[in-house]
């Protein structure tokens, strides 16, 4: 199957047309138009103008422009899938053998890199086991109990209460004259005041 450039240059040769000549008639550079018959579509500006340089060259030589602007379109997307399926293998081959298969490779571990993983579990299972050995609460039946102060009593004899003897007269105060007979006194005529008397010594 031919290309669009080979179209294009197979029947601008048939004609006999030079590029310059369809350069000046298309206002194509010679450069578009050698790009475009070599098929480097990537030395080209973007797929649009693309489209329309090949429109414009189709016209002049009396081509299909639509049928060969299909064409173009159908080979970049071929190309473009061709360079995402390569992508894939460089991708798949950078992989190392084990991920390509899809088999996970075990984990293997040196002896010492195992017995260096014991011993590090081993320090710290002890250090855990220590510091909660320390920090072991005290039950609640082994704690002493407040005890509330007990009231304080009396250790000593009671003071005695002062009593007075009903009936007996106090002595006079030193100075001071009676001003009637005393208390459980006999007056002038004998007779004894109303009152207890005192027992006589």
């Amino acid at each position: 199957m031919e290309s669009v450039g080979e179209k294009l240059r197979q029947r601008r040769q048939v004609r006999g047309v030079t590029l310059e000549a369809v350069s000046r008639t298309t206002k194509l550079s010679r450069a578009v138009l050698t790009a475009l018959e070599e098929d480097r579509l990537d030395d080209l500006a973007a797929p649009v103008y693309v489209r329309g340089f090949i429109r414009v060259y189709a016209e002049f030589l009396d081509l299909d422009a639509a049928e060969l602007v299909l064409d173009h379109d159908a080979t970049l997307a071929r190309k473009k899938a061709l360079e995402a399926e390569m992508e894939l293998a460089d991708s798949r081959t950078a992989l190392p053998e084990y991920l390509r298969s899809g088999q996970a490779k075990p984990l293997s571990l040196s002896p010492a890199t195992a017995l260096l993983l014991f011993a590090t579990a081993a320090i710290a299972l002890a250090f855990v086991w220590s510091v909660s050995r320390r920090a072991k609460p005290v039950p609640i039946a082994a704690r002493p109990l407040l005890q509330a102060p007990e009231p304080a009593t009396a250790t000593g004899p009671a003071a005695p209460v002062p009593t007075t003897r009903l009936g007996r007269s106090l002595p006079p105060l030193p100075g001071r004259a009676t001003d009637g007979p005393a208390f459980g006194s006999r007056d002038s005529g004998g007779a004894e005041a109303p009152g207890r008397s005192l027992p006589r010594r």
